[in-house]
Formats: C-alpha cells, structure tokens, sequence
C-alpha cells in the first residue's frame, strides 16, 4: 500500500513539474534561415528554417531572432505564454514591413518535440539491385479545360525485354502539333525495352462557357456612429478584449501588466473604449498614461480618444495626454 501512495504521489509530481514548462515551435514564412535565442539561451547551433525550443520555465520569455542574412535586422520580442501548453510561432513581415512574430497555433506539450525525424539509412549501407523484368502495358490519361475547351490526351506503355539497355520512343498528336522523342539509357539492372505511344487527343467544347467564380471581399469595419478618422483597420472583438483585459489584470506586478498590454496593442487594434477599460485595471498613474500614449497609433476611432481621460485620477494626466496627442 505505501509503495502504490509513493507511486503515485511521484506521478502526481511528475505531472506537476511538466505543466510548469511550456515549448515553443518557430518558423519563417519566407524561408529566412535563423537562430533562436529565449532568455539568453541559443536553441539551435546552425541557422534553420523552424526551431523547437523546450522546457521553458518563463511565462513572459524575451525571444530574440538572429538571422543568417546579416543585413536583416533581428527581431527582438517579447510575449505571454501560459505553461503546460505548446505555441507555434511564425516569422512574418507586418503592414509596415518590418519583422515580427506572430503566433500561429497552439496544441498540447511535447507535440512538435516528439516528432522524429526521419532517420538517415546506416554506414555502408547499399540497397538490393531491383529484379530484371518485364512491366506489364500501362495506359494513362489526362483530361485538362482551358477556355471552355475539354482535352483528353491517353498514353500507353508497353515494356518488351531486351539486350543492353532501356530505349523509350515518344510519339504525341496534341491538337494537330506533332511531338517524337527517343531516349536511351544503359542499366544493368535492367535490360529491356521500351515503347511509349500516344493513342488519341480527343477534344470537345463545353456546353457553356465557364463562369468566372464570384470573389467576396471581406466587409470594412464600421463602427455605428462614428464618422471621424480612424487609427487602425479593424478593433478587436469583445471576447478577445474581455480575454487580454482578465489576463492584464491577473498579473502581479505592474511593469508585467504594462508589458503585457503593449505586447498584445503592438499588433491589434482597439476601439477608444476598449483602451479606457484596459487602463482602469492599472494602480499607478504613470502606467495609466505610458500605455494611453502607446495605445493611440493602435485605436480605430481615435476621433474618440477624449473617452480615455476617464481612466485617469489627475487632471494632470489628461492634460498631459491632450498636449501628446495634439503634437502628433
């Protein structure tokens, strides 16, 4: 009975101490070759395409990306990342061009670490000459519609066996266009030959033109009301707000909070409610105004931005940010 309680006081243990780590798989969309950096550790010696880095214990890690170009900037980042989870993250360009990370997916610990990779064939290894034979006549076929004209091209290959090598005649018929070839290759392995003959190109006219599909364009953002200049495309929903402003808010410490929220503003958007609301979950009023002033470039109706002077205890404070924003 003690030892079933110890074995399974150490599992309970064991699953605790995994889910107080987190991995994290990043790529380049573009096919930039780099190095990953996570808090000052190197995960990968040379440049790759996509790094896994595993069992970080940080759940505010400052990444950094060190490309094999030299003439490409690196890109400094930081982020939130709940433990016990595995996030996948992409190497991509912003509107602005410049380099970013943007994360791309999430799925559960352990998933892109547990992949092998494919094993590469042992020293001296030489695979079995194949067997001489004789292949059986194949035919194949492809149907193509260009234009609203159908065209079916039939192939047949037939191996017969031979003396010293593979010789293969080609002959196409395609819409009136004549086409031969012959190749010879020399394999010891293999002593036969082959003829390759194009039977038919049959080509018919559709019943009907093809209709060119239809593209939807997605829907500009309009906020109902507001008819003054705009600071961004698109403001976020109020479940991704309500879910940013809960994690803000659970945070400890206030230079945690502020890093959060100017972390997750770089590359969103927000309506000039969404930032009133955000700085009513800070206690200082240095943060309350460093992140309004921040938050301007990243606001839809910035037409709106007196709304935020409610979150602010001083008067001071408003006045100062009406001074920013008028200097802009």
């Amino acid at each position: 009975m003690r030892h079933f309680a110890l074995t399974l006081a150490m599992a309970l243990g064991a699953g605790q101490l995994s889910a107080q780590t987190m991995d994290l798989v990043v790529f380049s969309d573009d096919g930039q070759a780099f190095t990953l950096v996570v808090d000052g550790q190197r995960y990968n010696e040379e440049p790759a395409t996509r790094v896994v880095a595993t069992g970080i214990r940080n759940e505010t890690p400052m990444l950094m990306v060190q490309f094999q170009d030299a003439s490409l900037e690196p890109i400094k980042q930081g982020g939130y990342f709940d433990l016990g989870r595995e996030y996948t993250l992409m190497v991509t360009t912003n509107k602005k061009g410049k380099r970013v990370l943007r994360p791309s997916g999430e799925a559960a610990l352990g998933t892109a670490a547990a992949k092998e990779p494919a094993k590469p064939d042992p020293a001296g290894f030489v695979a079995d000459a194949p067997a001489t034979r004789t292949k059986p006549a194949s035919t194949a076929t492809q149907t193509t519609t260009v234009g609203g004209v159908q065209q079916t091209t039939s192939v047949t290959v037939v191996e017969e066996g031979g003396d010293t090598g593979e010789g293969v005649d080609m002959s196409m018929d395609i819409n009136g266009v004549g086409i031969q070839m012959g190749v010879k290759v020399t394999d010891p392995t293999m002593t036969s030959r082959t003829t390759t003959t194009t039977t038919t190109t049959t080509t018919t006219m559709a019943d009907m033109d093809p209709v060119e599909p239809v593209r939807e364009e997605p829907a500009a953002y309009s906020m109902p009301g507001y008819s003054g200049p705009i600071g961004c495309p698109w403001p976020m929903n109020d479940g991704e707000f309500n879910d940013l402003k809960n994690s803000v808010a659970g945070k400890s410490f206030e230079d945690t909070k502020l890093s959060l929220a100017k972390q997750v503003a770089r590359d969103r958007c927000f309506t000039a409610a969404q930032v009133r609301d955000l700085i009513g979950v800070f206690s200082f009023e240095d943060s309350k105004l460093d992140l309004a002033k921040y938050a301007y470039d990243h606001t839809y109706d910035i037409g709106n931005y007196y709304k935020v002077s409610d979150a602010f205890t001083f008067e001071s404070s408003m006045e100062e940010l009406n001074e920013y924003i008028e200097a802009r």
